[in-house]
């Protein structure tokens, strides 16, 4: 139940969030908006060295840690055993 809430949470937020921008950040986010929609009809999306780099970065952040994890696990069954 609390998963359903979460996007109407989210949506009060961004409704919020729209409420207190000023006039020219409206037109700006909307000008933005606007481009981003357009670059994907148009299908003229870049990806770029940094975008790359930002997904290499996201990739290790989510698999380094397990497999630290499971060689630091297999040295200590290794030492174990051979001890």
């Amino acid at each position: 139940m609390a998963l359903f809430n979460n996007r109407r949470v989210e949506e009060e937020l961004e409704r919020i969030r729209k409420a207190n921008l000023t006039p020219e950040q409206m037109e700006a986010e909307e000008a933005n908006k606007r481009e981003m929609e357009e670059a994907i009809q148009s299908g003229d999306i870049k990806i770029t060295a940094k975008d790359i780099l930002a997904m290499i970065i996201a990739a290790l952040s989510i698999i380094l840690p397990y497999a630290l994890i499971f060689i630091g696990v297999a040295i200590l069954v290794l030492y174990l055993f051979v001890k």
